[in-house]
């Protein structure tokens, strides 16, 4: 097994954000399967899961049906176990853009979530994911990619990798999407280590499951053979979250709106020259105002991501909190 790359990040508002396991991340176990009629062979890393054997399937199941015995040929492996282009250890993903038979031209996908799909409703979901028990700050892994050939010149064109992080929560007894992030995954002749930071519309009632997948293609018109692989994934969480949650509320400032994106606007009861500051998740200022009787802070120039406030009185802690920023 091979070492896993952790980053520690400074205290905030009385809590640490420290780096978590993304369940086989390292991309060491492996699990191989068969699909389809001729028989695909099927490769994914243990507790993930590719579209490749998902179209393969489906075309087994369907297509004769559809098409009135028409029996698909043109399938295609779309992901493998590879161990000369890694980051670490034995073994990284190797991912794929190829066409699929009558799909068409289909994106490399893998995933930690299983994609439940409905054929005959065109619809498709997700299930299941990593389970975690605390506010995802950010997703990290190690990539490297090169885009596929444009069809008409068959010189390398314009493509790019794709990573989505979908964090849940029961809101309310109802499986709800809190927190996103997309990152796209340019062309390297190494590998590069890339972070999608995880933006929060609601942390309100905590996280319970991530699901991440990465794409060979993440843009309309995918390149054939445009190629992704992926190694040593982590995921930063800040694991007090319920640490954040403003305090001495019976004397309150209120923080909103929250999402916010242009002014922040503090109301409410607070001492005339107390202090308020906002900080990113890894521990830097990046606003502080003194207070007076109407006020609003400027996080226009403030990349979008979830962020802590505290207000401060002669260096007494009054409020803390979260709020996320939006763009």
């Amino acid at each position: 097994m091979k070492k896993l790359y952790f980053l520690f990040i400074a205290l905030i508002a009385g809590t640490s954000a420290i780096a978590q396991t993304v369940t086989t991340g390292d991309m060491e176990s492996w699990r191989n399967g068969t699909a389809g009629l001729p028989v695909i062979q099927i490769h994914a890393p243990s507790q993930w899961f590719g579209v490749d054997s998902l179209i393969i399937a489906a075309e087994e199941a369907y297509l004769p049906i559809l098409f009135g015995g028409y029996m698909p040929t043109d399938l295609h492996t779309q992901i493998w176990q590879e161990s000369t282009i890694k980051h670490g250890g034995s073994y990284s993903a190797k991912m794929m853009t190829q066409k699929q038979d009558t799909f068409g031209r289909i994106a490399g996908v893998l995933s930690n979530a299983r994609v439940i799909l409905d054929i005959a409703n065109q619809t498709y979901a997700l299930s299941g994911g990593q389970p975690i028990t605390n506010i995802v700050e950010s997703v990290s892994a190690w990539v490297q990619y090169t885009a596929g050939l444009d069809s008409i010149t068959h010189l390398p064109g314009i493509d790019s990798g794709l990573l989505t992080v979908s964090v849940y929560g029961n809101v309310l007894g109802v499986d709800s999407k809190i927190g996103t992030a997309t990152l796209k995954i340019g062309p390297s002749t190494s590998f590069q280590h890339i972070t999608a930071n995880v933006v929060y519309t609601d942390t309100t009632y905590g996280a319970d499951t991530i699901r991440l997948t990465f794409s060979s293609s993440g843009q309309a018109g995918a390149l054939d053979s445009s190629t992704l692989y992926v190694d040593d994934i982590t995921m930063q969480y800040v694991p007090d979250h319920t640490g954040v949650k403003s305090v001495n509320a019976t004397n309150s400032v209120k923080v909103y709106p929250n999402p916010a994106s242009g002014l922040l606007y503090l109301e409410g009861n607070k001492t005339e020259g107390a202090i308020f500051q906002l900080y990113s998740v890894s521990g830097q200022v990046v606003a502080t105002k003194t207070l007076a009787n109407n006020d609003a802070v400027d996080i226009s120039e403030i990349p979008e991501g979830l962020y802590i406030y505290s207000i401060t009185d002669n260096a007494n802690m009054v409020q803390r909190g979260k709020v996320s920023v939006v763009r």
